[in-house]
């Protein structure tokens, strides 16, 4: 699929001077780029946001993962769920 996005010029040239340095192509580069914010998790999320991640975040992590939803609701669930799956 095709996209069309308005770059920076600087920005622009920064792009393609580390496309070459890594022999990649900048369309290469902007679909990493992409998937890594995509496929980030939470955590990762906070750290290029600049926030912190609540304290209680590391040690639910695992039972959280499968919250699709950023709320609290959707969060509660995603614990319970792997709680009872750990407990089996």
């Amino acid at each position: 699929m095709k996209a069309t996005i308005d770059l920076d010029e600087a920005l622009y040239r920064r792009l393609k001077v580390e496309a070459a340095r890594r022999g990649r192509t900048v369309r290469e580069l902007v679909a990493d780029g992409i998937r890594a914010v995509v496929d980030a998790s939470p955590a990762s999320d906070a750290a290029i946001n600049g926030t912190k991640a609540p304290d209680w975040y590391g040690s639910l992590r695992p039972y959280a993962e499968r919250a699709e939803e950023h709320h609290l609701g959707a969060m509660r669930e995603s614990i319970a769920h792997g709680r009872k799956k750990k407990a089996r």
